[in-house]
């Protein structure tokens, strides 16, 4: 896998397996920071634990509700822009 791939995301099948190995042996529930580190432990990709940060606060009674905030979770999002930088000029 190239890095630019790896970079521009993994398919669904991918992001399952390796979420089932980054939380092999894991005994919910478990808070988002706890399944972050249970991942950390297991050697979990930056992918996989970029998935877990973007998770919603509480706590998740098994792998299979991980799996569904996950879903349901807003893809990724441009930053909101900041109030402070100036606008561009516009073109007129």
């Amino acid at each position: 896998m190239t890095r630019e791939r790896f970079v521009q995301g993994v398919s669904e099948l991918e992001a399952r397996v390796g979420l089932h190995e980054a939380l092999g042996g894991a005994v919910f529930p478990l808070t988002r920071e706890e399944l972050s580190w249970v991942a950390r432990e297991n050697e979990a990709s930056a992918t996989v634990l970029s998935l877990l940060a973007a998770l919603p606060p509480g706590e998740f009674s098994s792998l299979e509700a991980v799996a569904e905030a996950l879903q349901k979770a807003p893809a990724h999002e441009a930053p909101a822009p900041d109030a402070r930088t100036p606008a561009a000029p516009s073109a007129r």
